[in-house]
């Protein structure tokens, strides 16, 4: 049996380094040799506390890039040799939603890197020399894409759909809670779509420095400074949308008093604690309420973004590491005490 280097997760806090056995393309299938992983939130939130979602071991990885180099039985020799990401949504293509085209809403869909919707076989991730996915999840890269860039396809779709989620209109007045990955990508796409104001809060400054660089026009610590001054860039009007994607809960109660009146609230990032909400404010002020689910095929329509050079990826990667950090890195990067924006997985 032929062996590769993987990073396996046990369960919370237990992550390690290890040879695994190399995958075996099945029918329909392709083996992608990875180059790069990028490390998620949601891979940082399963590491500390675990999911029905992660459920041990697994390996993870949902947002890579790699190069193909085996096909499974049906699958074109033409995949040979080429440089993709994937689409980490392993959906059914048979039920209503996906007949609709919406296959981020199958119900019967699995998922790369999670064991979401997996009784008996675990759908292994990025995290790892070789993995292998169905044909039609690869994204193929144009040339100018790097490696390095298209392992942040994935989350790049998620804001594309994010920022234009609701009830968007150029020249608006918009708030994004949170300035970690997924909000200044958020940030990057809004500039490009002809939003107006732009203004992010966090309550960390590196952060908001980086906000400022991806475009916002305003970066506020809310640790540091009332709510009421964030209203005040709206002329205490309130914001046309709120997109939140920070994690604590107490953001989505702040949403609703920063959000205007007829004005619209995008929910991306996962919660997961139950928040009271007085449903009699969201009527009463006539509040839109959209939540931001990832993304159906706009991977490919990203790819264009990076190669007219309107992302700014830079601004995004903080810090490359082999593969065989990674266990030590999610140590670090569940503590909280770092600096790092997003950090990729190198692997060789």
């Amino acid at each position: 049996m032929e062996m590769m280097k993987a990073v396996v997760f046990y369960g919370p806090g237990k992550m390690s380094y290890e040879d695994v056995p190399k995958p075996v393309p099945q029918e329909g299938e392709v083996c992608v040799k990875v180059k790069y992983a990028s490390i998620c939130g949601s891979d940082i939130e399963e590491y500390k506390v675990g999911s029905d979602r992660a459920r041990p071991p697994l390996i993870f990885g949902h947002e890579f890039s790699g190069e193909v180099v085996e096909i499974g039985p049906g699958v074109s020799k033409e995949r040979l040799g080429q440089r993709v990401s994937v689409n980490p949504i392993l959906y059914c293509g048979k039920c209503y939603y996906c007949q609709k085209g919406l296959i981020n809403l199958c119900n019967n869909r699995r998922s790369v890197g999670r064991t979401l919707g997996v009784e008996k076989k675990r759908c292994d991730g990025g995290f790892a020399q070789y993995v292998c996915v169905p044909e039609f999840s690869l994204v193929p890269l144009k040339e100018e894409v790097t490696f390095e860039d298209a392992a942040l396809l994935e989350p790049l779709a998620v804001c594309y759909c994010a920022a234009k989620e609701g009830n968007f209109e150029k020249g608006e007045k918009v708030l994004v809670m949170g300035t970690g990955p997924i909000g200044l990508m958020v940030i990057q796409f809004l500039k490009i779509f002809g939003s107006g104001k732009i203004v992010a809060t966090d309550v960390v400054d590196f952060k908001l420095e980086a906000a400022e660089k991806c475009g916002a026009d305003y970066a506020i610590n809310v640790k540091k400074e009332p709510l009421e001054k964030v209203l005040e860039l709206t002329d205490n009007l309130g914001f046309d949308r709120v997109i939140v994607t920070a994690s604590a809960p107490g953001v989505i109660k702040d949403s609703i008093k920063l959000v205007k009146n007829g004005g619209g609230i995008v929910l991306v990032s996962l919660i997961r604690e139950n928040v009271e909400i007085n449903p009699t404010e969201i009527v009463g002020r006539k509040l839109s309420i959209y939540g931001s689910y990832m993304f159906t095929s706009e991977m490919h329509e990203v790819i264009d973004y990076i190669v007219d050079k309107k992302l700014n990826l830079d601004n995004i990667i903080s810090s490359i590491h082999p593969l065989s950090e990674a266990p030590e890195l999610f140590k670090e990067l569940s503590s909280g005490n770092h600096s790092e924006i997003k950090v990729l997985l190198k692997v060789d």
